[in-house]
């Protein structure tokens, strides 16, 4: 049932529809700003994206060509040694801020869970620190990179559900109103008309009535 036939086209009715209905036109501002902050913000972490992007792969690929490089200089057997003694886990420090009310994840690698101490052997193999720097380095990008990833997606789906909002404002809301108010202002002024001229007939009869 349209919205116009729930509700009686009185004048207190007409008062209360078109303050909401200036209510609704304010909202809709609002999430329009909203809709437009969200689009620089998502311009801002696409830029950060690519940039994390690069500094990712630039220091992976370093990281890599130094340790293949300080491989053949020590030798496989001992770095392949010290490899399995070291724990397979890297620990990340998961925290949350917030960006134009949308909950992002904060991410840090805990670096005690990073092997301090090379061996005496491996330690005489400079390009080996290298690596294990640039390694480091690369994987606190990664982690940067996902961040940032994980950030875009959320704003990303935060502004599908403004635009959604708006465009239920648009199609759906604000035509009901417009068309319940212009409803009850007609039945208002045909009800006004009906009394002017009840009113000038009044007058007719009473005016004969004088005579």
């Amino acid at each position: 049932m349209a919205l116009e036939r729930k509700v009686l086209p009185t004048k207190i009715n007409l008062i209360r529809l078109r303050r909401e209905y200036r209510a609704i036109r304010r909202i809709r501002r609002v999430l329009e700003e909203k809709r437009d902050v969200l689009l620089l913000y998502i311009r801002q972490s696409i830029d950060e994206y690519e940039e994390s992007y690069k500094k990712v792969s630039e220091a992976l690929m370093r990281a890599y060509e130094e340790f293949m490089m300080a491989s053949a200089e020590a030798g496989f057997d001992p770095i392949h040694a010290f490899a399995r003694t070291v724990s397979p886990e890297l620990r990340v420090d998961i925290q949350e801020r917030v960006l134009f009310a949308v909950r992002v994840p904060a991410l840090n690698l805990k670096h005690e869970t990073i092997p301090k101490v090379l061996p005496s052997p491996l330690r005489t193999v400079p390009r080996l620190v290298f690596a294990r720097k640039l390694l480091i380095e690369g994987l606190e990008s990664m982690l940067k990179l996902a961040e940032t990833e994980i950030a875009l997606r959320k704003l990303i789906n935060e502004l599908r559900e403004t635009q959604r909002l708006i465009n239920a404002i648009d199609n759906q809301i604000i035509p009901r109103y417009e068309k319940t108010i212009k409803y009850i202002k007609l039945v208002l002024d045909e009800r006004m008309r009906e009394e002017v001229i009840r009113l000038k007939m009044l007058k007719r009869k009473l005016a004969v009535k004088r005579r």
